[in-house]
């Protein structure tokens, strides 16, 4: 069942698809951040949940298996941008922290930037339509859409 979230003013969005960038978002410098595991698993039976990295670290195997969640490599924006494109961008939220996420959380449905350990590359922030301090706060708020929608709301 995808996660619905209505947005008062706005639009209701139904997620089926959560994009994740690894590097700087869930883990830091490599190593998985505290928490993301427990959240998305119960998250996964709303969202199908999607890794993708430049894997900078080579921690992306590792990471994905800890979550058994899939993974892709994808270096480059135009690569994150045609991974969201084979899926419904309508129905899709995309997280990520670096610049080569930027062109991804625009055009998803919900484009969620994250200033974690590593940062945020500025473009990624104005590309986002929810900018969180760090990846826990950012799949909270998909656990709690209410939140998500008190945040968004026109």
């Amino acid at each position: 069942m995808p996660l619905r979230v209505e947005i008062p003013g706005w639009l209701t969005l139904e997620l089926q698809f959560l994009l994740l960038d690894v590097n700087g978002t869930l883990s830091d410098r490599g190593e998985l951040i505290e928490g993301v595991a427990e959240r998305l698993d119960v998250l996964r039976p709303s969202l199908d949940v999607e890794l993708l990295s430049a894997d900078t670290f080579g921690t992306l195997a590792a990471v994905a298996a800890r979550l058994g969640t899939a993974a892709r490599k994808a270096a480059s924006a135009a690569e994150k941008l045609e991974v969201l494109g084979s899926l419904d961008p309508h129905h899709c939220v995309a997280v990520g922290n670096g610049a080569n996420d930027a062109p991804m959380v625009r055009a998803a449905a919900l484009g969620i930037a994250v200033i974690g350990p590593e940062g945020a590359a500025a473009e990624t922030v104005g590309a986002a339509d929810v900018v969180c301090r760090s990846i826990v706060e950012a799949l909270d708020l998909l656990l709690e859409p209410r939140a998500l929608a008190a945040t968004l709301c026109r």
